[in-house]
């Protein structure tokens, strides 16, 4: 069994995440650097900054967004490292991101291309307007680890994952999804209310951990992400920005998770395994429905 956020792949890559994000907030001229070199673009690509396709997951434009990311890659990647192994995991994790990062840039360039709108500008100027577009944050390879937890772990008990006891595990997760919003840029109406949505979370918390039932990881994936498409749906709720929510980098969510969903597909076939359950497919079309804008 996982032992609560033991040294493994996944504590590495959160723990690089949150050094990451505080190492460009040092100074403005540090966050610029980080931007011309780490972040990734159709342009640093085709001047042979491969790196930009792996480095770019490891920054976040604000702390709600890699708060959501990490707390997200605990709950799926420990399950699924265990599974898989912590070399197999961590390959199929930076490659989702990889994917998701050139895969959506080659789409909005091929969108501009057929656009209407750029219909008469020259082909390099669109290119160019595709370039300055970029893929921040591990959303794509975040999504593929939840892919991963769901085919190759979903099965498995979340309190026994994380060697908690079931009323811990289920208020540690509406917990920690919940905890991001307090530190969103974008949501004033929470923090105008701030002692209605504290005890409003705190008696969900509370009703979670009350709930009768043990939750798998497939459950637990498909409560976060029901979180997710709930404020998607409805952002006036805490006065959320509707874009914080959206797939911004054109599509690179999906891209990543369909790339670790054949991954997942490869390892169960290859391992004879059983496909997942009712539960699991469920989570994964949550999951979709979460990826689109």
């Amino acid at each position: 069994m996982a032992s609560w956020m033991p040294l493994t792949g996944t504590t590495v890559l959160a723990v690089t995440m949150f050094l990451a994000h505080s190492f460009e907030r040092v100074s403005p001229s540090w966050r610029k650097w980080c931007g011309q070199h780490l972040d990734f673009t159709g342009e640093a690509l085709l001047q042979g900054k491969l790196w930009v396709l792996f480095s770019s997951s490891f920054f976040h434009g604000t702390n709600s967004h890699l708060l959501r990311e990490v707390f997200l890659l605990i709950l799926a990647g420990a399950p699924a490292e265990e599974e898989l192994g912590t070399f197999v995991f961590l390959v199929v994790f930076l490659l989702s991101g990889a994917c998701g990062c050139w895969l959506s840039w080659l789409t909005l360039r091929h969108q501009l291309r057929h656009s209407a709108d750029f219909a008469s500008m020259p082909v390099e100027h669109v290119d160019a307007v595709a370039n300055l577009s970029n893929s921040r944050g591990s959303s794509a390879c975040v999504y593929g680890a939840a892919v991963l937890g769901i085919l190759v772990a979903g099965h498995q008990s979340l309190a026994a994952s994380f060697r908690l006891s079931s009323p811990q595990a289920k208020a540690m997760l509406v917990g920690a999804r919940l905890a991001p919003e307090f530190v969103s840029p974008v949501s004033t109406r929470l923090r105008k209310h701030l002692p209605f949505y504290v005890s409003a979370c705190t008696a969900l918390v509370y009703l979670a951990a009350c709930a009768p039932a043990d939750l798998t990881v497939s459950n637990a994936i498909l409560v976060w992400f029901a979180f997710h498409c709930f404020f998607r749906t409805f952002p006036n709720i805490l006065a959320l920005d509707v874009r914080e929510y959206a797939a911004t980098d054109f599509a690179g969510h999906i891209y990543g998770a369909l790339f670790a969903a054949m991954c997942g597909t490869c390892h169960l076939i290859l391992q004879s395994q059983a496909l997942p359950a009712l539960q699991s497919w469920l989570a994964l079309l949550v999951l979709l429905v979460a990826t689109l804008p």
